[in-house]
């Protein structure tokens, strides 16, 4: 293309980024960097919503881009559509002087009332301008109330090409409405901003989800009165699970729901009591699971999960940083996104981000909803894991437990890390190496021993496990080359002269150095624990089974 592309990113700073979010960015992204050194991916933060707006939340998205290796090219100028209210007053006012704009004054209640009775007419509810006296517009402002600013939309069809849908998409002059540009806080909608800031950037092509589609009337509208060129629009598809149903933030709410319900039967406590647990609003939580329709904010869920007895791993990945904090790599979970509703052509699925840059198109966007298929993204991870260098799967496991500080693999050295990434190959997330190998760090007093294992490794056939680990226990004692391989000759030698298999010894030696019935291979983990704390766990097995 002859024009430079420029796309951009304008989430809004409510929470962490959801995947699709991701894919919106990752697109817009690709698409830029297609070009080269003429294309530009900018970063927009939409914080009009100024109840929802935090800056947490805005660190929070600006970390998860970075994470996902998005880098924005204005990252010296980065817009915040809350420091931008003088322009988008200006421009009201000069919209409201040409006729093109107007004061409302009807409450939340009012609007509900008219969309109830076009209902009951059987009829779409469409907001027209309402004739206003001088006398009853100086009767509300003495009432208090506070008034919006409308688009008087001009009367015509309004229609544009999406690029996705390979059609014009229309909109008949019957259902177009006035549609608000400022709320009563003073601060523009989303509607106005976004038109407003997109000119101002140079935006020339929009992907963003396809809720937007209908929008994009508006937005229309909007830039033929402020004599704005239109940009080219691309709306995607839906992210679905697999089972058809939307993905999105609700699935999260919908497994903390459930299982705050089954814990308020089991214990027998009220929503007063869990409040007051919690640290939540009774009426909050008494609210939320009457009515399910309703969401709790994340942050909410994690006040609430360690009492009713759920982890962040047990809820449905659904944000960028549930992908982070469960261990997958980013390059993994952008491979897997960009063949959401993308075709590289060729039956191509695992490609470095040069060939996804080098191969990325609009044209190859389907319109098609797109299924999140959990199962091909571990089988993605996993296979980019086999691949990765030691430097690389260093670098990746220090990023995860940076994002879980509670890992006792935290204490860890560079080279203790790199020693437990090598014992447990063929991993498919950096959370089954931390699961797997956290019994390290413990201090060797605070090893619980799972009674399943204990009952089935060592008290099974009178004892046959404990006893073989009483015989062992000497062996390992004199055991004058602590490493894996002269212990594993060994044990073996042992095995030989007991006729048992290495089994049978191996595994009461994992359950009394792990707990459990499952650890890297058993002699590169008495080697990685070494001798005297090894022989302490033992003793301490022996001595409390």
């Amino acid at each position: 293309m002859s024009t430079p592309i420029v796309t951009r990113f304008a989430p809004s700073p409510t929470g962490y980024l959801h995947v699709g979010g991701a894919r919106t960015a990752l697109f817009s992204w690709l698409l830029a960097r297609n070009q080269g050194s003429q294309g530009r991916y900018l970063l927009r933060i939409e914080d009009t919503d100024l109840a929802r707006s935090t800056q947490q939340a805005c660190d929070q998205l600006l970390e998860d881009l970075k994470w996902l290796g998005l880098h924005w090219d204005n990252a010296d100028n980065l817009i915040f559509q809350s420091k931008r209210v003088d322009l988008y007053n200006r421009l009201i006012a000069d919209l409201i002087a040409r006729g093109l704009a107007y004061e409302a004054w009807e409450t939340a209640e009012e609007l509900t009332a008219l969309r109830q009775q076009a209902e009951k007419a059987k009829r779409p509810y469409v907001y027209r301008r309402p004739s206003y006296t001088p006398d009853q517009i100086a009767q509300l402002k003495a009432q208090g109330r506070k008034s919006v600013i409308r688009f008087a939309t001009p009367a015509k069809e309004y229609r544009f090409h999406d690029v996705i849908a390979g059609k014009d998409i229309v909109m008949p002059d019957e259902e177009r409405q006035d549609f608000v540009i400022r709320k009563t806080d003073g601060m523009p909608t989303y509607h106005f901003a976004v038109v407003v800031d997109d000119v101002e950037m140079g935006i020339t092509h929009i992907l963003r989800g396809g809720e937007h589609t209908k929008n994009t009337f508006l937005h229309i509208a909007l830039q033929e009165a402020l004599n704005y060129p239109r940009p080219i629009y691309a709306h995607l598809s839906t992210i679905q699970n697999m089972d058809n149903t939307k993905m999105g933030k609700r699935d999260r709410d919908k497994k903390v729901r459930e299982q705050t319900n089954n814990y308020l039967k089991n214990t027998k406590k009220t929503p007063a009591d869990l409040a007051a647990q919690t640290g939540l609003a009774s009426s909050r939580i008494a609210d939320w699971l009457a009515n399910s329709k309703s969401q709790l904010d994340p942050s909410d869920h994690d006040k609430l999960m360690p009492v009713i007895g759920l982890k962040p791993t047990d809820l449905p990945e659904i944000l960028v940083h549930d992908f982070r904090r469960n261990g997958y790599l980013p390059e993994a979970l952008l491979n897997f996104l960009a063949l959401l509703g993308w075709s590289p052509g060729e039956n191509r699925e695992l490609m470095s981000m040069d060939e996804m840059t080098r191969l990325f198109s609009i044209d190859r966007i389907s319109n098609a909803p797109a299924k999140f298929d959990r199962a091909k993204l571990l089988a993605f991870n996993t296979q980019t894991v086999e691949t990765a260098t030691p430097a690389r799967l260093l670098a990746a496991l220090r990023d995860y437990l940076s994002v879980n500080p509670d890992s006792p693999l935290n204490q860890a050295t560079d080279e203790q890390l790199a020693q437990l990434l090598h014992m447990k190959k063929g991993f498919r997330t950096l959370r089954e190496v931390d699961d797997l190998c956290r019994f390290f760090f413990y201090p060797d007093d605070h090893i619980t021993f799972d009674p399943k294992a204990v009952e089935k490794v060592l008290k099974k056939d009178d004892n046959a496990g404990l006893n073989t680990l009483q015989e062992i226990r000497p062996l390992l004692a004199a055991a004058p080359d602590w490493r894996a391989d002269p212990l594993e000759a060994a044990i073996k030698q042992y095995c030989e002269s007991k006729n048992l298999t290495l089994g049978n010894v191996a595994q009461p030696i994992r359950v009394a150095i792990s707990g459990t019935t499952v650890s890297p291979p058993i002699f590169h983990s008495l080697e990685f624990l070494g001798k005297d704390r090894s022989l302490a766990r033992i003793d301490r097995c022996l001595k409390q089974s």
